[in-house]
């Protein structure tokens, strides 16, 4: 099979329940109707139960749709993913991916050059072969799409060629507008036959990273809603600790 048979997947997507913009609704329609995507997977930040709703309403955009979680280890993002049950924040990157294995899921790292995000990778520290093999990861995100440092992919991409690991894309999409704008190709057509690709090493991550107007596009649609969120909520708790509604 050539790769213009192989089909595409978009692995990492936030929603509104964690720090997206969009409803699971808006994602599916926006990914079925404005993208060339077979296979999505939502990863909000250390829950499921947006994903768990996804891929119940999938059949009826024509999306399979993967249950996934961005998990906030120590020292990294693991983006999990085929989950039957959340994965608890805050372990080891090793412990991390062993709870992810447990449930039959596959353990992949995310932006491992994130100048913002935790990683175990750092001016001071560069993980040896034996530390690498001991976090039990599946795979590497060599391309994801939010990346401001033009080097960040260019060293994922090389990590994970000299570590043997599978490889992965994903938009990294907290706006609709940029979903499938980064993504991962592989072949068969669903969501299982993905996951057998991801056990064996034959995906290939594509695409291109986050314009100018995309990253405006975060920061209107996303940053500033989620901002502005958290500032209500905070004012509505000290009105009710003060007795008073708040305006």
């Amino acid at each position: 099979m050539s790769q213009t048979d192989w089909s595409k997947a978009d692995l990492h997507i936030h929603s509104i329940l964690s720090d997206g913009g969009n409803t699971i609704r808006d994602i599916l329609a926006h990914a079925a109707t404005a993208t060339q995507m077979d296979v999505i997977a939502i990863t909000d930040h250390d829950r499921i139960d947006g994903a768990q709703e996804a891929q119940q309403l999938g059949a009826r955009y024509g999306l399979d749709v993967i249950v996934g979680e961005e998990v906030t280890a120590r020292q990294a993002h693991v983006l999990a993913y085929f989950l039957r049950e959340r994965v608890a924040s805050g372990m080891s990157i090793a412990e991390t991916t062993a709870a992810i294995h447990e449930q039959g899921g596959i353990a992949v790292l995310a932006h491992p050059y994130d100048r913002v995000c935790p990683t175990p990778i750092s001016w001071r520290h560069r993980p040896t072969s034996a530390e690498w093999r001991g976090f039990g990861l599946d795979g590497i995100e060599g391309l994801n799409g939010s990346q401001v440092d033009p080097t960040s992919n260019p060293k994922a991409l090389a990590l994970g060629a000299r570590l043997g690991h599978t490889m992965t894309g994903g938009s990294d999409a907290h706006h609709k507008e940029v979903i499938g704008r980064t993504y991962t190709l592989f072949p068969g057509v669903n969501a299982a036959d993905l996951h057998v690709a991801l056990l064996n090493h034959k995906t290939l991550p594509a695409g291109q990273g986050w314009s100018l107007r995309d990253y405006a596009g975060w920061a209107r649609k996303a940053f500033l809603p989620r901002v502005w969120r958290a500032v209500g909520m905070s004012a509505a708790c000290r009105a009710a600790q003060d007795g008073h509604p708040a305006a």
